[in-house]
């Protein structure tokens, strides 16, 4: 096989944090123009280190497009140099779930969303932690190392969240904390089991989470104190972000569960505001920047 190039590895060490990857996003992650990114993932491919998934695009109609995720090939390469900084096993590493993959590109987006904050607002920095990362050790149960699992008195809490990250403002000296949770439609909003693929689960979860300050862990990692978080649920269309809100409803516990779907964040960036606050939609909308660094921008390509 070729030798991989040193700005070839750089992509693929890329799709690997992110798990799968559209030509659109990779452009927007690196910052190159599409015949290079276009011209990389092909001699990936000729090389046997990726592979291409063909994915119906929605809302139009027969359009299709190309995503990439690493080839067991392209774990074992990766692995042989990377060694040390693996933690997770080659199965979980590869990308053989394509039904979630419009889940996984939806997190993506928000991510790449999130990435651009800091360069149109300098004295913000920002750190994302993915569940699916495979460069952070997992716990000793296996699970990621953003999982949690506590008991209270009255519920057992046991859930991952599809990602943590926290914002820093260096002038204000202000730290904000969030969970984010990607929606995909898929889950049912309540069900009398326990388990924590529903919403009202998980928000119970969360609530618990809050009120028990379990979210204090994170002082350390961000060197910060935080005085509580926001969760933020990201889902596929207006009408999800709707019923969500009206399944949590709008009394004050439930003050941390900020809303908002996918074309108000392509429509006006992740600085707008575009966030149902505390699910009251009777409520102006709200910007996790808060009220005086809010913008609208879309990214573009």
């Amino acid at each position: 096989m070729r030798k991989i190039t040193p700005k070839e590895k750089e992509l693929l060490l890329q799709i690997l944090e992110y798990g799968i990857l559209s030509t659109n996003q990779i452009m927007l992650i690196s910052g190159v123009g599409k015949r290079e990114v276009q011209r990389k993932l092909e001699s990936l491919r000729n090389k046997n280190v990726i592979i291409f998934h063909n994915i119906k695009k929605e809302g139009k109609r027969g359009r299709t497009e190309y995503v990439s995720s690493i080839s067991e090939s392209g774990v074992r390469i990766i692995q042989s140099e990377f060694e040390k900084q693996f933690h997770l096993s080659s199965d979980k590493i590869l990308f053989k779930n394509i039904h979630i993959a419009k889940h996984q590109l939806l997190l993506n987006w928000f991510r790449i969303h999130l990435n651009y904050l800091p360069i149109k607002l300098p004295d913000l920095t920002v750190e994302f932690i993915s569940a699916t990362t495979p460069f952070l050790p997992l716990k000793k149960n296996g699970l990621p190392l953003i999982s949690e699992q506590f008991e209270t008195k009255l519920l057992k809490v046991n859930f991952t969240p599809d990602g943590v990250f926290c914002i820093k403002n260096k002038i204000q000296n202000k730290s904000l904390l969030f969970f984010l949770e990607v929606d995909m439609g898929t889950e049912s909003l309540t069900t009398r089991s326990s388990k924590t693929n529903n919403i009202s689960t998980k928000i119970k979860n969360y609530r618990a989470y809050f009120q028990y300050e379990k979210y204090r862990r994170y002082q350390k990692k961000w060197n910060t104190l935080f005085n509580g978080f926001r969760l933020l649920f990201l889902t596929n269309s207006l009408e999800r972000a709707k019923m969500i809100c009206k399944q949590v409803g709008s009394d004050r516990s439930n003050n941390f569960v900020w809303v908002t779907d996918k074309i108000e964040l392509f429509e006006k960036g992740l600085g707008g505001k575009i966030w149902v606050r505390g699910c009251n939609l009777h409520t102006l909308k709200g910007s996790i920047l808060g009220p005086s660094l809010n913008y609208e921008e879309r990214l573009v390509l």
